[in-house]
């Protein structure tokens, strides 16, 4: 082995062991109580479907703007 591939082969394992360690080491959470609905907040009536054309049309949008990039 020469001493570039050594040293690479040497920082890729540090670095996995060091990805490995951060991403699988358990974080603490804490127990919250949820706060009280206020008053008039409990009843939510408001009008999904508004929501859902909103979405649809931004996704369209996304949609044909991926197509039209990839033509190119």
């Amino acid at each position: 082995m020469t001493r570039s591939l050594r040293t690479q082969l040497a920082a890729s394992l540090l670095a996995a062991t060091l990805g490995l360690t951060v991403g699988l080491t358990p974080t603490p959470t804490f127990a919250q109580n949820e706060p009280p609905p206020a008053e008039g907040e409990g009843d939510s009536s408001g009008r999904p479907l508004d929501g859902y054309l909103a979405t649809g049309c931004l996704v369209g949008l996304a949609l044909f703007l991926v197509a039209k990039t990839a033509r190119r």
